[in-house]
């Protein structure tokens, strides 16, 4: 009875201390991803001669807590979410980075691996036209494409405006039979 008793506290104290190890390795793996992801981010705001005239100089980022990280496509891409204060007001900008192959674990693959994460977009979002919030692009290629501003937006929506006006209703989609059972 006393070993039954014995083991069982011994397994379970593993359990727990697994568990620790577990939740302590995922706290660090998304902190060196969040840091990784915010100074890639830091050096395009940098870069970007627009975002200190828009929230001013100096800026800070926001607290870590405040940020958001998340993952997708089986830990190979990360989207990070900051907040940046400037002295005439505060932006968000949105960083989204893929990682090479090699470990699965984001954790080892940046510590063990080469642990360099390639920046795919990075936006701030900035006010636009009536006081609405748009997402600029903080990358060197894109900075082209965001200077139209609304008016590429206005030309997608048309596109999409027309391509819809080619769609037939629902109703008309819908077998003859299918309509009458529904009616009664």
């Amino acid at each position: 009875m006393g070993t039954a008793r014995s083991i069982m506290r011994s397994g379970l104290g593993g359990l727990a201390l697994g568990g620790m190890l577990f939740l302590a390795g995922d706290t660090a793996s998304d902190l060196m991803v969040y840091n990784k992801l915010q100074h890639q981010a830091m050096l395009l705001v940098a870069a970007d001669h627009d975002i200190p005239q828009l929230i001013g100089y100096p800026y800070t980022t926001g607290a870590w807590y405040d940020a958001t990280l998340a993952f997708s496509h089986r830990d190979q891409v990360a989207h990070c979410t900051f907040q940046l204060r400037g002295a005439k007001g505060v932006t968000d900008v949105a960083v989204k980075a893929g990682r090479q192959a090699g470990y699965r674990s984001n954790v080892l693959y940046n510590l063990l691996g080469p642990g360099t994460w390639r920046v795919v977009s990075c936006q701030a979002m900035v006010p636009g036209e009536g006081g609405l919030v748009q997402a600029r692009s903080l990358l060197p290629g894109h900075k082209q494409e965001h200077q139209q501003g609304w008016a590429g937006s206005t030309a997608v929506a048309a596109a999409a405006a027309a391509a819809a006006g080619e769609c037939q209703p629902c109703q008309a989609q819908q077998p003859t039979a299918g309509r009458q059972a529904s009616g009664s």
